[in-house]
C-alpha cells in the first residue's frame, strides 16, 4: 500500500462515530450504569438494615422503659402497702391485671408465684414490652402480701428471706420482671393457651421454680429480665416505717409534752413474734437508746382505735378488724427500730424539751439538737446474727461500727457529743422527715 492510501486508510480508522469507538462508549456507559446499580442498591440495602436497625433499637427501648417503670410501681407498692411493708401483690394468673381473693389469693399465700405483673392493683397502665406483649413477674413467698385474710400471716421486715435467683447473678432477689418478646417457635398465645407461662417465657423461666435465666437472646430464648432486690424492698419499707414511727412519736409529744423511755435492748418482751402482754416491753428509766416500748406507764398511747397515730406504737392486742393499726408489732418491726431520745426529753419528768441534745452525723448529715432519732437496722451485715432469742436482744446486731459506741453509751444513759449514723443506715428525725 502506498504511503497516501496509509494514511487515508488510518484516517479513516480514526474518524469519529466509527464502528470501534462506538462500542468503547457504549461499553463504557453500560459499565457506568452498573456502578450507579450497585451503587444505588448498596445505599438502598444500608437504609434498610439502618432502619432495622433503628427499630431493635426502639424495640429495646420501649422494653427497658416498662421494666423500669413496672420496677418503680412495685417499689411504690411496696413503700405505701397498708399493713405490710415491703411485701408485694401476688402474680396476676388470668390476665386481668387484678389480684383478688379466691383466684390470685388463696388464704395467706398466692394461687402462683409467677404470672402476670398485676398492673390494674398496681394503678398504673397496662405495660407493653417493645413487642407489645403485657410484662410477666415472679415474687419471692416471702414478701407476698397479705391479701384479704384477717390476722397475721407472717412478718415482712429486713429479716424476711429472699429466694429467687438468677443464673450469673450474685444473690437473691425479692421480685424479678419478665418481658416475654414475640412468640417463639411452639409458642402460642391465643384461645386457651393465652395465659399459659410456657407461651410466653423461655428456657427454665417456663417452669415455676425459683431459678430464671438472663440468657442472651436467640432462637430459643428472648425473654428480658429485670429483678428487683430484697435490698430494693426494704430499703423503701424502712423509709416508710421510719417515717411512720417519727410521726407517732411527735403525737405521743403532742398529747403528753415529753417522749417515752426506750425500753432495754435486753427486753425479751419487745421482740415477742406475736402481741406483747400488758405491761411487757416497759420503757427503763434512765436509758436513752432501746427499742421503742409497747407498753408506757404512767402515761399512756394513744386508744387503739382513737385514730391517733402514736396507736401504731402500742403492742396490745386488737380485733381482727383493727389489724392494720398494730402491723408495728405483729410485722416485728419494733425490733429493728432502735430508738434514741433526748435526755431532757424522755419521760414524764422531762424539762425544757423546746429542743434535744442529740447531736447525729454521719448518713443523715449535720444534725444538731434532735430530741429523738430512730436508727432502721436494716438487714444484718457481716459478723451480725438475729437467729436466736440472744441474738434478738443484743444490739450489736442491729447497729454496727462507727456508731455502736456512741448508741451503747446512750443505752448506759450518758449523751455522747456526737452519734455518727453508719452508711447505708435509714435514719429519721422529727422535722426532717
Amino acid at each position: 500500500m502506498s504511503g497516501i492510501a496509509y494514511a487515508q486508510a488510518s484516517a479513516r480508522a480514526r474518524t469519529p462515530g466509527s464502528g470501534r469507538d462506538r462500542r468503547h462508549r457504549e461499553s463504557g456507559i453500560a459499565l457506568i450504569a452498573v456502578v450507579v446499580f450497585i451503587s444505588i442498591a448498596s445505599a438502598v440495602f444500608v437504609l434498610r438494615r439502618l432502619d432495622a436497625d433503628g427499630w431493635v433499637a426502639r424495640q429495646n427501648q420501649r422494653t427497658a422503659e416498662a421494666l423500669q417503670s413496672a420496677r418503680e410501681a412495685l417499689l411504690a407498692h411496696a413503700m405505701t402497702n397498708a399493713n405490710r411493708p415491703g411485701a408485694l401483690p401476688c402474680p396476676d394468673i388470668d390476665g386481668d391485671g387484678q389480684a383478688l381473693p379466691g383466684i390470685e389469693y388463696v388464704g395467706n399465700g398466692c394461687q402462683s408465684y409467677v404470672g402476670r405483673l398485676p398492673w390494674a392493683l398496681l394503678r398504673i397502665p397496662e405495660l407493653r414490652d417493645g413487642s407489645g406483649e403485657l410484662l410477666w413477674y415472679a415474687l419471692s413467698p416471702g414478701f407476698r402480701d397479705a391479701g384479704p385474710v384477717n390476722g397475721n400471716p407472717g412478718f415482712v421486715n429486713p429479716d424476711t428471706p429472699a429466694v429467687l435467683t438468677v443464673a450469673g447473678l450474685p444473690g437473691a432477689f425479692g421480685a424479678i420482671l419478665f418481658a416475654p418478646g414475640g412468640a417463639l417457635q411452639g409458642q402460642v398465645r391465643i384461645g386457651v393457651r393465652t395465659n399459659m407461662l410456657d407461651n410466653y417465657l423461655d428456657g427454665v423461666n417456663a417452669t415455676p421454680t425459683t431459678e430464671f435465666s438472663a440468657a442472651l437472646p436467640g432462637p430459643a430464648f428472648n425473654d428480658r429480665l429485670l429483678p428487683v432486690t430484697r435490698s430494693d424492698l426494704i430499703a423503701v419499707a424502712e423509709r416508710r416505717v421510719a417515717r411512720d414511727v417519727v410521726a407517732a412519736l411527735n403525737q405521743y409529744f403532742d398529747l403528753h409534752g415529753f417522749l417515752p423511755v426506750p425500753a432495754a435492748f435486753t427486753n425479751v418482751q419487745c421482740v415477742d413474734p406475736g402481741f406483747v402482754a400488758v405491761g411487757g416491753c416497759q420503757g427503763l428509766p434512765g436509758l436513752l437508746a432501746g427499742r421503742i416500748p409497747a407498753s408506757v406507764q404512767p402515761e399512756a398511747y394513744a386508744a387503739v382505735g382513737s385514730g391517733q397515730r402514736s396507736a401504731l406504737l402500742n403492742g396490745s392486742a386488737v380485733p381482727p378488724g383493727q389489724y392494720d393499726l398494730v402491723w408495728f408489732q405483729l410485722q416485728r418491726w419494733r425490733e429493728h427500730v432502735v430508738y434514741l431520745v433526748s435526755s431532757n426529753c424522755a419521760g414524764p419528768t422531762a424539762t425544757g424539751c423546746a429542743g434535744g441534745n442529740l447531736n447525729l452525723r454521719g448518713a443523715p448529715g449535720t444534725i444538731d439538737g434532735a430530741r429523738f432519732a430512730v436508727l432502721m437496722a436494716g438487714t444484718p451485715a457481716a459478723g451480725q446474727s438475729r437467729a436466736s432469742a440472744t441474738d434478738r436482744t443484743t444490739l450489736a446486731n442491729y447497729v454496727e461500727l462507727p456508731g455502736l459506741a456512741a448508741v451503747q453509751l446512750l443505752a448506759s444513759g450518758v449523751v455522747p457529743p456526737e452519734v455518727i449514723v453508719p452508711p447505708g443506715t435509714v435514719v429519721a428525725v422529727p422535722g426532717a422527715n
